[in-house]
């Protein structure tokens, strides 16, 4: 008997220097009587795939680079690999400055079919079939580096034509004992057309109310187009300036702007460049909060890192070089994140040009608007854009500073309004600084402290709007509000050991209209857990610009109702608050879900205010196949009240119509044919339909995103070929994801073959010459076949003798059913008349190592 050898090499053979692994298998263990063997010789180098053409996804050195047809062709001794077509070389990203000379003259004319591993023979490559992807593994320094969570754009997937409708609904009605009433509905809808790469989009919402009737107002209608080149997006239609520097406008015309999620995780957001010196090939080690967030091994000599993902608003990193000799460098860099902050060599830019498109104002005139922001270092991001009108112009400069104190901004904008007659011509400025800041020391984050200061003329566009239409129709302008101060701050500061955190929060603004109109707002509170009780101490003061004011204290606590903290334990949860007008409210509710994927929800509540008395309400909802449901019912003094909910949406495609319970703006239409009752994994409610489709949601973007189909409720006559996708959606886009699934009832055959058993692993053939089966270890025939009756051939070698064929016919009277079952029954394997296979190719995939 001979064991399997691992690590063999072929030394003796100069065309297979750059030998693999070979595994060799004893094939006298799986010899008939008659002398003949089951050929393995394939499978010396791993199991092996058929010589062919598949389409497979193609992973560098980890990194999703595409999805391509990639040949593959037998070498030496049977052993299959991919063809390096230039295509493939292109994808590689070849560094040249660093490929030996005989490589890169292999590389600048390839063969017809060349293999990598022959080529450069410290690459190599790995096939599987199971998952349909080819991993390529190439040293770092032969291939140009790139950030981290980089997905190619020419994986992004524009989708296939369809029409989308995400929809909610919800109708309330409310008795009252005097004998009144009052009803109302109302209906959101987000609709859209995607036709290759343009989207079209659409959202409004229909309110009616009793005695008043209804209206439906339409919110955005626009077409956008992704342009790759630029990172950015182009939009044509009403839609909404995007509020980074100036206030966000409605407008009608065409937008320009970038979107951060075209860009590597690892570039998005603010994260500072990390350089450094290495004496000898050392590891970098990169701490935040005590905790590693990143590790990387560098060659002697300076080094940078600029590919952190966003990690927050706060923390300092702390940096280890540890070199090779065991010696140490340590160091920090300042962390700190607002929003203008960008890192070094990026930016993000939008261009505006269109109609203001304000119901508020009769005047709407063309405006134009653009904005840009460039991390120039890790200290210093410059910021600033321009507004400008046929009575209105706005600049703005600022730039963020980041470092060991904390991250600041400052900007100053100045503003020209023509309000006309005789209000004139007004000129002001506004200036605002933020601040943020995590304190490790003290465990104090301020999240966010930012003041803005506004000149007695100062106004944004829109005020500027509703100034002139004052002016215009005999009023005062200042009539309209303008802001004078505005100051806001949030601050976390966290308590020793489990004392638990304490949280402020204010926001105070005065205006210029009058001394004493003022809003403000505080809040300040206390939470902490005691084993599995969440526990919270709150208090509220508020005043508007009317001179109302009220103070509200809370207090909170929610368990569940028994050991754990299972997701399926129901919560009971108390609050008591009360204002300093002596009005005082307890509440008790219960809640909780069950359910596959919690389908199911429920709550419960029973309350006493001390102004309206007692109040109950029930409260469910259900995820089903189509679409979310929920109601509720509440009774009180004087009153009772019903309401109804539904939310979900609907995709047309060339297949049909496919409904969802979940909304979503890009979705993954999943065809699975014959697989009725197959889940997504993790959706509740979302399952196969009968025409073999269903949508998958909440994809995330120009990122890799894996998809799952579970075969659990379909029928066990259908088997998947995979149960697992990748895709990289464009934002908005419908991708079609096909699952190959092959449908037939599974059989068992007891057979021999010239009184022998039938060698174990021999291949089973369907007259159609596809594989649908193999001979398990006890000799016995498992496959899945399609008609009723036929005959299949078995085959364990190229010759005539090597093979045989077994009749089958199927028991009558078995419907398909989702229950397990086989049918299990004995046919002898006849000697095959002429050649142990028809003409022509197949494609049977394994795994290749």
């Amino acid at each position: 008997m001979t064991f399997p050898v691992y690590g063999a090499e072929t030394q003796d053979d100069k065309s297979r220097d750059y030998a693999r692994n070979i595994v060799e298998f004893e094939s006298e263990l799986l010899r008939l009587d008659d002398g003949s063997k089951v050929d393995l010789s394939r499978f010396s180098y791993g199991s092996s795939a058929s010589p062919g053409t598949y389409r497979v996804s193609i992973r560098v050195n980890n990194n999703e680079v595409a999805q391509e047809d990639v040949e593959f062709k037998v070498g030496e001794d049977n052993y299959v690999y991919p063809c390096l077509t230039p295509r493939l070389i292109q994808l590689i990203n070849f560094n040249e400055d660093k490929l030996p000379d005989d490589v890169k003259q292999a590389l600048a004319s390839p063969s017809t079919c060349g293999n990598l591993e022959k080529i450069l023979p410290s690459s190599k490559f790995d096939f599987d079939s199971n998952e349909q992807q080819l991993d390529i593994e190439v040293p770092q320094i032969y291939v140009n580096r790139i950030a981290r969570g980089t997905v190619n754009p020419e994986l992004w997937d524009s989708g296939i034509p369809a029409l989308t409708l995400g929809y909610y609904a919800n109708a309330y009605d409310s008795q009252y004992d005097s004998g009144g009433d009052y009803r109302s509905v109302y209906a959101s809808l987000n609709a859209g057309l995607n036709i290759g790469a343009w989207y079209f989009r659409h959202n409004g919402g229909y309110n009616w109310q009793k005695d008043v009737g209804g209206e439906y107002n339409a919110t955005n209608t626009y077409v956008q187009r992704d342009i790759n080149a630029i990172r950015g997006r182009v939009i044509v239609g009403e839609y909404n300036t995007t509020g980074q520097l100036f206030n966000s406008i409605p407008f009608t015309g065409a937008q320009l702007a970038s979107d951060e999620r075209m860009l590597p995780e690892s570039q998005r957001g603010y994260a500072p460049e990390i350089r450094g010196i290495a004496k000898t090939n050392a590891k970098v080690t990169v701490r935040q909060l005590n905790t590693i967030i990143y590790e990387t091994t560098v060659t002697p000599g300076a080094f940078v890192i600029n590919d952190l993902y966003p990690m927050g608003y706060g923390g300092d990193l702390e940096v280890t070089v540890q070199e090779a000799d065991g010696s140490t460098q340590q160091y920090t860099v300042a962390y700190a994140a607002i929003a203008e902050l960008l890192r070094p060599d990026t930016h993000r830019y939008s261009v505006t040009a269109g109609k203001v498109r304000d119901s508020g104002v009769s005047d709407e005139p063309m405006f134009y608007e653009a904005t840009y922001r460039r991390g120039l270092t890790n200290l210093l991001t410059l910021y600033g854009g321009v507004q400008a009108s046929e009575n209105y112009q706005a600049y703005q400069l600022g730039l963020a500073t980041g470092s060991l104190l904390g991250s600041v901004s400052f900007d100053a904008t100045q503003s020209h309004s023509d309000l006309g007659g005789n209000a004139g011509k007004k000129t002001g400025q506004s200036y605002r600084v933020s601040y943020t800041k995590l304190f490790d020391e003290t465990n104090s984050n301020i999240t966010l402290a930012a003041y803005r200061y506004s000149t007695k003329n100062y106004m944004d566009l829109l005020t500027a709007l509703q100034s002139r239409d004052a002016v215009r129709d005999g009023y005062d302008p200042n009539s309209i509000w303008r802001s004078k101060n505005r100051f806001t701050v949030s601050l976390n500061q966290g308590l020793p050991e489990t004392w638990g955190n304490i949280y402020v929060s204010a926001t105070l603004e005065n205006y210029w209209n009058g001394n004493t109109s003022y809003n403000k707002q505080y809040q300040m509170g206390y939470s902490n857990t005691w084993k599995r009780v969440n526990y919270s101490l709150n208090v509220g003061k508020s005043k508007t610009s009317t001179g109302e004011e009220q103070t509200n204290w809370y207090v909170n606590l929610s368990f569940p109702l028994w050991d754990g903290w299972d997701t399926r334990a129901p919560y009971l949860s108390l609050r008591y608050n009360q204002d300093d007008q002596g009005s005082k409210n307890e509440q008790a509710m219960l809640s909780g879900s069950f359910g596959e994927n919690n389908k199911y929800t429920y709550n419960l509540s029973a309350a006493h205010d001390s102004n309206g008395g007692t109040s109950t309400n029930v409260g469910a909802g259900w995820t089903g196949s189509v679409a979310t449901v929920n109601g509720s019912y509440s009774t009180g003094k004087g009153y009772n009240s019903t309401s109804l909910g539904l939310s979900g949406a609907v995709v047309a495609h060339s297949g049909g119509v496919t409904f969802t319970p979940h909304n979503s703006d890009t979705y993954a239409l999943i065809e699975a044919k014959d697989a009725k009752g197959a889940k997504m994994a993790g959706y509740a409610g979302t399952t196969v339909d009968s025409f073999g489709y269903a949508l998958f949601p909440s994809l995330s973007a120009y990122q890799m995103n894996e998809v799952s189909i579970d075969p659990e409720g379909s029928s066990i006559n259908v088997e998947f070929e995979n149960t697992s996708q990748k895709i990289a959606p464009r934002a908005g886009a419908v991708v079609k994801v096909k699952f190959n699934t092959n449908k037939g009832t599974p059989v068992l055959i007891t057979s021999s073959f010239a009184g022998e058993n039938l060698p174990f692993g021999a291949e089973v053939l369907a007259e159609d010459n596809t594989s649908v089966g193999i001979v398990n270890q006890s000799g016995a025939i498992y496959a899945r076949v399609k008609e009723d009756k036929g005959t299949l051939l078995v085959k364990w070698g190229n010759d005539v003798g090597s093979s045989c064929k077994v009749n089958y016919m199927l028991a009558p009277g078995i419907d398909e059913s989702k229950t397990s079952y086989i049918q299990q029954f004995s046919s002898p394997c006849n000697p095959v008349q002429g050649p142990a296979s028809p003409n022509g190719s197949r494609t049977e995939l394994a795994s290749v190592h």
